[in-house]
């Protein structure tokens, strides 16, 4: 294993559970606290998440046309997962910065991977359209 695959997966695991705690915040503001969908939606978007830190080509097609699917059934577009989507690059940049403000060599190659998969998200998201 690379330096940076250990340093993916790391991420990978100790930022899933933040991500979905934090996606299922978003998707509670969008869909109501009771919405029956909630839970699936947080958890499969989650792992989602994990994948595309993980950087697996196919595995995150799959997992992204599951969220798209999960989505439309639960009443959102793509429009609206690809602005959560947008929320959690976010947010996790700024767990990431706040997190290891004492190793800015953590810090950066943090920072990289998640650069890196927001640029998969992003072909992806040509790719569809």
């Amino acid at each position: 294993m690379t330096g940076n695959e250990a340093a993916s997966l790391n991420l990978a695991d100790w930022c899933q559970p933040i991500l979905v705690d934090y996606l299922r915040e978003l998707y509670t503001e969008i869909l109501g606290s009771d919405h029956k969908s909630l839970r699936i939606l947080s958890l499969s978007h989650g792992r989602m998440w994990r994948i595309l830190i993980l950087g697996d080509a196919e595995k995150l097609a799959v997992a992204r046309k599951e969220i798209i699917g999960i989505a439309r059934l639960a009443g959102l577009n793509t429009s609206a997962v690809e602005l959560i989507d947008q929320a959690v690059l976010a947010e996790l940049m700024d767990v990431i910065v706040s997190r290891f403000l004492r190793s800015p060599d953590l810090t950066r190659a943090y920072g990289r991977i998640v650069v890196a998969a927001a640029m998969r998200l992003a072909r992806l998201g040509l790719q569809a359209a």
